[in-house]
């Protein structure tokens, strides 16, 4: 059994690259479940069922995330997330045996809490394998990335596949077995992290908060972080439309496109974990820069009447591949700066911003569909070259 005397780590030694594979299919099964919800959802003779989807599954987590922080800062990580992916697992089995409407927006909202939970959890414990596998940081998010990237690529395509050939019931209890696997790997690989109640702990939220709020890298970074968020979100609610109603292509077309994205993100993980990194923070303002550059690109191209298929697939993997290496800069940076014993917290204020920046960008996409995908990709490109310019500005100016 390896271990890390500093920080009270232990993990058994050669489980850890494990632990990651089994996330990996953990991750694919996310995206089977989420397909899986949304047809479902779109079969519902309610009129906005799938809106109603979308929101459970991203506000609950979202009014979760203070009290998910601290909960993570008091507690086992390691532990939690075993718990949670038990949880999770019980869920998907009740919403695989029914199949109203209710149950389904009643579980999604369950499960965005479960998520949120696992999230922060999964953040405060890659910088515990990291040091017990011997990896620079950046390598750890950027194996997590990498996760990140084939359940984007394969989740949609298995997804698709096992709703038609086994249904829908069926696909959610394939997810649900893969959380379970996740917890017994969790359990056999011993990855621990112990925390030590302070005698003096403060008891509101924002006593407890308020130390991370006033940490001014951190502060300038999440908030560069958010609006390059909304900057994407807005171009997702565009996309379909994009491919739909301006380049009049069908699902085929649809499907090649968000596999270039994901492959693009594959590539960028492998390039920002490729070696160390000292400074992640000048990385995550130029790759934000770059992926607001190829939102710009696409929405030029359509203003010019020069956009295709294949011009459109060209920048996502390059749009893809931005975002992916901005993802791992920005949680390498946030590790480095905060201390352990906060980083429950700090991954409850991102996975907050992340996720209220997400809401407010399909509102604001809304806005431009179905007839104006061009719009919407030209403004959120402007948006989010602004997060990396003026957010490496601020950081310079303020960050110190």
């Amino acid at each position: 059994m390896g271990a890390n005397e500093a920080t009270g780590v232990r993990v058994r030694m050669g489980c850890g690259w494990i632990m990651l594979a089994v996330l990996t299919i953990s991750t694919i099964g996310d995206e089977i479940s989420l397909i899986t919800l949304i047809f479902r959802a779109a079969d519902s003779e309610t009129r906005f069922a799938v809106p109603m989807l979308l929101v459970a599954q991203l506000l609950p987590g979202l009014v979760a995330a203070p009290f998910v922080g601290r909960l993570i800062d008091t507690r086992d990580a390691g532990r939690i997330l075993v718990v949670t992916a038990l949880v999770q697992a019980g869920l998907l089995v009740w919403i695989a045996t029914n199949s109203e409407l209710a149950p389904t927006l009643l579980g999604a909202s369950l499960l965005s809490v479960c998520f949120a939970i696992s999230g922060a959890a999964t953040f405060a414990l890659i910088p515990v394998l990291a040091a017990a596998l011997g990896i620079p940081l950046n390598r750890a998010n950027s194996a997590l990335e990498l996760v990140r990237g084939a359940g984007m690529l394969a989740g949609p395509v298995a997804g698709g596949v096992l709703i038609t050939s086994i249904g829908a019931g069926n696909a959610l209890l394939i997810d649900a077995a893969s959380f379970l696997l996740l917890a017994l790997v969790l359990l056999a690989g011993g990855l621990r992290r112990p925390v030590e109640m302070a005698v003096d702990e403060p008891r509101t939220l924002l006593a407890e908060y308020w130390p991370i709020l006033r940490n001014r890298p951190i502060s300038v970074m999440t908030a560069s972080l958010a609006l390059e968020v909304f900057a994407s979100a807005i171009a997702d609610v565009a996309f379909v439309f994009l491919i739909t109603v301006t380049l009049a292509q069908g699902s085929l077309a649809f499907g090649l496109v968000t596999g270039s994205w994901a492959g693009g993100m594959i590539l960028g993980a492998a390039a920002a974990g490729a070696r160390p990194i000292s400074r992640p923070a000048p990385i995550a303002f130029v790759a934000a820069t770059a992926t607001g550059t190829t939102m710009l690109a696409i929405g030029a191209a359509g203003l010019l009447d020069v956009a295709s298929v294949l011009v459109v697939g060209v920048v996502f993997v390059l749009g893809g591949i931005a975002n992916s290496v901005h993802n791992v800069a920005v949680r390498t940076m946030l590790q480095q700066e905060a201390p352990p014993g906060q980083h429950g917290k700090v991954a409850a204020i991102y996975s907050a911003v992340t996720s209220g920046a997400v809401i407010l960008g399909y509102v604001t996409g809304g806005l431009f569909t179905p007839n104006n995908a061009v719009g919407a990709y030209l403004v959120a490109g402007l948006i989010g070259i602004s997060a990396g310019l003026v957010g490496w500005r601020l950081f310079r100016v303020f960050g110190r």
